[in-house]
């Protein structure tokens, strides 16, 4: 039987991508499959390929010549099944719709053998013209029972990861092919969508290597999608042939280039279910699974001998020969006897959750993240910190009512009993205080290294981060630095702050000194203002600076210090009416690298249109405390230069709580004082406030309990 184009036509016309609806189910707005230019852009670098392609279609024609339009039956008559195909499915979600039940592939599966056993419903209503080359494939799939390392498996695996809602070739990185270990199967990676806009696409056999080859599907478009995209698998074209164009743009000169079959109808390609509709002379197989329509019921005979080429292609190309061999099908559990519904003891448990950073009295909701192996029936959870403390529901939503950092356990189980191994994330929810650590004005001169760790976070996704260092500063002996000589492009450390009360003054401001040198070569760094209203769960940008806009000394390929301070910048920002009416505000300095030098600040205030620190009280001077840190005792001196006539000093912990009045109203004349901290209260270590308030001209200042 001859072919009706060579594959050189089939695979050398130009990929447009655009919205016609592919196979699936009614009603819901399908994109084209990508497959083709997928394809095309590999096979069009690679002469090599280009050549095992041809070779396989050339076997292809010899296959259909010999054995077009046979159907092997066993003893009885009975048709049977020739060809069995491992399946593994990747689920790649965020806790959406996406992350589609078992039952779902299950069914799925189901469908997929329907449409190639010729056992679907709907070949009831094939077109008259067509019936007796329809055809039923003999391909059995089904979900491996064995993964590559031999471990009893569902066939299905799951991982959380934003790639769901762009998936390309890197969902395949991010969840690995198991086309591994001499064991190989058909990969499907579904997820909510498809970076290109596409409804799913495949390779062909060969063109890829093993780890990339498979199907990526999404999850609202299956159906007949998946039999679909199998067909690419195993080396089927469209109906129109190796491009993503059916019906428009297309001429009559088209109708010679096709999908290499000898009984599929050339054709333009139609998005419609006309039984009379004819585009090159002929009735079109509107009704194929290779088609763009919603009618599409059948593969013909001519499909199916060259889908058993592929199966049977004498250099293996793609694997497609030795994935349904006798071995690669007792390696992954599905030679016969067949267990339709494995139960196996969960390996490697993990959970997600939906938030890090809360207020207090917040909710954070907890998800199983699945095992791959195995589909949980019971839950075990328990949260520190948390209320309730212990669950056993699937999804647990938990209050938080205590500021601090907690822990979560976890154990998923099924009718096999419990996982093998407990999930435990420590530290994982941090809950911060409805109540602001400072009222203005606030101070960080990075000092006071104990006080500085008590009242800052250092977050560093990558490269090296936020450090409180002693190789230069604005004033004293110590500042913060990034060393960002060594770090890479893309690298981000922030510098996270405690939380402020910025409603008790008008227009209040952000004001830092920095210090930073440009490389001669460039890298443009960058240091991000942010700001939070609730407890760091999200992130405001108030400000960005740009390596121009932050240099303060000649550019540099050495790595920077700065010499004195006529190498820094003093940075101020007018925060916004909104932030100044907030009384639990948070700043965050976010450091990004793009190959830069290095990054200092010093002297981070904030305060209100009139200032209010120790050198800007009129009426006290020197106002300090002494020993701090300290272990027993502690006095408080200040100096005041006019008459106070309510003076109030009062000791508060890192809540605003007050711990001790140490003045409570009186007045007082010009003159120094030294008063004592009560220590009958026993203080435990850690971080205090003494809040000095003259005539309501306010200062705070930390002091340390060991």
């Amino acid at each position: 039987m001859n072919s009706k184009l060579t594959l050189s036509l089939l695979f050398s016309t130009a990929l447009i991508f655009n919205s016609n609806a592919q196979k699936g189910i009614p009603g819901i707005d399908y994109r084209a499959c990508s497959a083709a230019e997928k394809n095309n852009e590999i096979l069009e670098n690679n002469p090599d390929l280009r050549l095992q392609a041809e070779q396989l279609h050339q076997e292809a024609l010899d296959w259909t010549s010999q054995h077009y339009g046979e159907v092997t039956v066993d003893a009885t008559g009975k048709k049977t099944v020739l060809y069995v195909i491992p399946v593994v499915w990747h689920v790649l979600h965020n806790n959406g719709p996406e992350n589609i039940s078992k039952a779902t592939i299950d069914s799925e599966i189901a469908k997929l053998n329907e449409d190639y056993q010729k056992l679907n419903a709907d070949m009831a209503n094939v077109h008259p013209g067509f019936a007796g080359i329809a055809a039923d494939v003999q391909v059995e799939f089904r979900l491996a029972r064995l993964d590559p390392y031999g471990n009893c498996t569902e066939g299905i695996t799951r991982r959380v990861n934003q790639i769901t809602y762009a998936m390309d070739e890197t969902a395949k990185t991010i969840e690995p092919s198991w086309n591994v270990n001499g064991r190989y199967y058909l990969n499907i990676w579904q997820g909510s969508s498809i970076a290109s806009g596409a409804g799913g696409y495949a390779y062909y056999p060969g063109v890829v290597p093993m780890n990339r080859d498979g199907i990526v599907l999404i999850g609202g478009q299956l159906g007949n999608t998946v039999t679909h995209e199998v067909g690419h698998w195993l080396n089927l074209a469209h109906m129109w042939g190796s491009t993503n164009n059916p019906g428009a743009g297309q001429t009559p000169d088209n109708c010679t280039t096709d999908d290499g079959v000898a009984d599929t109808p050339n054709t333009l390609g139609q998005q419609g279910c006309s039984s009379t509709t004819q585009s090159c002379g002929s009735v079109d197989n509107v009704q194929n699974y290779m088609d763009y329509n919603f009618c599409d019921v059948m593969f013909t005979n001519g499909q199916k001998s060259r889908m058993h080429a592929a199966l049977n292609s004498a250099s293996d190309t793609g694997k497609r020969k030795t994935m349904w061999s006798s071995t690669n099908r007792t390696n992954t559990g599905t030679a016969d006897p067949y267990d339709q519904n494995p139960i196996c003891t969960l390996l490697s448990p993990d959970f997600t959750y939906n938030k890090t950073k809360i207020c207090e009295g917040e909710q954070v909701t907890f998800n199983d993240a699945n095992t791959y192996n195995g589909t949980p029936t019971q839950w075990d959870w328990t949260f520190t910190g948390g209320t309730p403390n212990a669950s056993s529901v699937e999804v647990p939503v938990i209050t938080y009512n205590t500021a601090g950092t907690y822990d979560v356990t976890y154990v998923p189980g099924n009718a096999a009993g419990w996982a093998s191994t407990v999930a435990t994330k420590t530290n994982i929810i941090t809950v911060s205080s409805l109540t602001a650590q400072y009222t203005l004005p606030y101070a960080e001169d990075f000092e006071n290294t104990t006080s500085f760790n008590n009242d800052w976070a250092i977050e560093t996704q990558s490269g090296n981060g936020w450090q409180n260092t002693t190789n230069a500063a604005y004033t004293g002996t110590r500042s913060g630095r990034v060393n960002n000589l060594s770090n890479s492009v893309n690298d981000v450390t922030e510098l996270i702050s405690s939380s402020y009360d910025l409603s008790s003054m008008t227009a209040p401001k952000l004001n830092w000194k920095a210090a930073y040198a440009k490389k001669t070569t460039g890298g443009n760094d960058q240091l991000i203002i942010k700001t939070s209203i609730d407890c760091g769960a999200s992130w405001q940008t108030i400000a960005i600076k740009s390596a121009s806009t932050m240099s303060s000394a000649p550019a540099t390929d050495a790595a920077f210090t700065p010499s004195g301070t006529s190498q820094w910048k003093d940075n101020t920002i007018t925060l916004s009416a909104g932030l100044a009416a907030s009384n639990n505000v948070k700043f965050n300095f976010y450091f990004k690298s793009n190959g830069g030098n290095n990054m200092y600040i010093d002297d981070i205030n904030v305060f209100g249109d009139t200032p209010v620190g120790i050198n800007e009280v009129k009426t006290v001077n020197n106002f300090s405390i002494f020993p701090n840190p300290t272990s027993e005792s502690a006095v408080v001196t200040f100096n005041l230069t006019t008459e106070v006539k309510t003076l109030r000093i009062t000791l508060k912990d890192v809540l605003g709580k007050e711990v001790t009045k140490i003045v409570n109203g009186q007045s007082f004349s010009a003159g120094k004082y030294n008063m004592s901290i009560d220590q009958g209260k026993k203080l435990a270590s850690g971080l205090y406030f003494v809040e000095f308030n003259a005539d309501n001209k306010v200062m705070v200042e930390k002091l340390i309990v060991k």
